[in-house]
């Protein structure tokens, strides 16, 4: 009874809490950075967009989920990769819409609208503060309206348009923000159709075939990412000593990120001691390291949406054994030829398939394979994929382009209980760069972070003498 007493007395006074808030109480709303994408650079991805639809269609793009970790306790939230492309919107519960034709709404035509929610002091106060539909004007150059009229407009679009089509859909935990229901197809068909019933609904519209090449801005951007994660791998490589757990070479890691400006990592860092590092997507990053083992970092800064991808492996003592050499200078030379094959027209696995190559040469020269067959038991994964708003970035695996970005990242990995000399057990490696293919010679967007042993060992003032 006493319990039941306090638990509403604490209720109550947190209605008032909540409540207490003073009239004409105003946060301003402000860009801090002042370096992302211009407004000049999104009317442009659109306008593009809009040549290739066909008459009377239009795009609609959702904003992403918001990921609820405890009741009142959300994660840090991350938008849609297509919306921060099209719109550079920011915030959840907003949907962009672009047709190929003019749409008339209350007397005024749209080509494109984005729909935001109002904003709300009241929870302003405990949230910070929110793009409104006039500050998204203000700030995306776009025509917005609330999305209290987003049930009116999709009445007249179904009436002035004969497909619409969706990018990716958010998941089954999100609410539709015209309507009660969850965001999947059935749902959106049942709301998009109640207002007319022939209409053509198609799903999963891709952007990869823009969003593959990067536009100056994006290579602007991912630069940036790309050189605050040098700073991230230059610190963790400079202050790991052996004894120290994974997690705290993960925190000197991410110190570094936060330190030059990142606003989230890229992906989960991955930060791998002994035969954690033969386990390729490895982050629980809480073993302690021991001498003589190797370290594998793969660890990226994410900044304005774009993320780089880096990896180095590199010894705690900041020396490597004779084995360990070996095995590093094949995936070198493997990486190198990989980068090599980033050329303007070849395929996109050409980087694959040249650093296979060297590795299925070097472990039939070391006795550790004897057909090449066995390779994928000790290199199991591709060599690349597209980098940019993701850190697997959207693009369509053709030939590839100029001013595409992708990673080349071989790497070997020799598990224990492997059928090869016991010498070579619990030795993973991996070497991963950011590659800009241009006309001419690929572009190391990573380089300046050392990859040689030597460089590695020096950075580790470790030098042999």
């Amino acid at each position: 009874m006493i319990r039941t007493k306090f638990l509403l007395l604490i209720g109550f006074f947190s209605v008032q809490i909540l409540n207490a808030q003073a009239p004409g109480v105003t946060f301003p709303f402000e860009v801090f950075d002042k370096d992302d994408i211009p407004v000049s650079r999104y009317n442009e991805r659109r306008e593009k967009l809009r040549t290739i639809l066909t008459e009377n269609t239009a795009i609609v793009v959702f904003s992403a989920d918001i990921r609820n970790r405890q009741n009142d306790v959300d994660y840090e939230y991350r938008q849609n990769s297509d919306l921060l492309y099209l719109s550079g919107a920011p915030s959840h519960s907003m949907t962009l819409f672009v047709s190929k034709n003019p749409i008339t709404f209350e007397g005024k035509e749209y080509k494109e609208v984005l729909f935001t929610p109002k904003r709300s002091m009241f929870m302003e106060v405990w949230l910070g503060t929110s793009m409104g539909p006039e500050e998204a004007k203000e700030h995306l150059g776009i025509e917005t309206l609330d999305n209290s009229k987003m049930v009116s407009f999709l009445e007249e679009l179904t009436k002035q348009v004969d497909t619409l089509r969706f990018t990716t859909l958010p998941s089954k935990t999100v609410k539709v923000p015209f309507g009660k229901s969850v965001f999947i197809e059935d749902e959106v068909s049942k709301i998009v159709k109640q207002h007319r019933s022939d209409i053509t609904l198609k799903y999963n519209f891709s952007l990869a075939r823009f969003r593959e090449v990067k536009d100056p801005d994006e290579l602007r951007l991912l630069q940036k990412a790309v050189d605050i994660s040098i700073e991230g791998h230059l610190n963790a490589i400079k202050n790991t000593k052996p004894g120290m757990a994974e997690y705290q070479i993960e925190a000197l890691m991410e110190f570094g990120f936060k330190n030059g400006g990142a606003q989230d990592v890229g992906y989960p860092s991955i930060v791998a001691s002994e035969y954690n590092a033969c386990i390729l997507h490895y982050n629980k990053n809480r073993r302690k390291t021991s001498p003589t083992e190797l370290v594998l970092a793969d660890c990226g800064a994410e900044y304005h949406g774009y993320t780089a991808d880096i990896t180095r492996t590199f010894p705690v003592t900041g020396r490597f054994t004779e084995e360990q050499k070996i095995i590093y200078n094949i995936v070198l030379e493997a990486q190198d030829s990989g980068i090599a094959a980033c050329i303007v027209g070849h395929p996109f696995k050409a980087p694959h398939e040249a650093a296979t190559r060297v590795i299925t040469k070097r472990l039939l020269e070391l006795g550790i394979i004897s057909k090449p067959e066995e390779t994928k038991y000790y290199f199991m994964h591709g060599t690349s994929h597209y980098l940019g708003l993701d850190v697997h970035d959207a693009g369509t695996n053709g030939a590839l382009k100029e001013h595409t970005v992708l990673t080349v990242e071989p790497g070997i990995y020799i598990s224990k209980g492997s059928p090869c000399d016991k010498k070579w057990w619990n030795i993973g490696i991996r070497i991963e760069d950011d590659i800009l293919v241009t006309n001419g010679k690929p572009i190391n967007m990573s380089g300046a972070l050392p990859r040689t042993i030597v460089g590695i060992e020096s950075l580790m003032k470790k030098n042999p003498k």
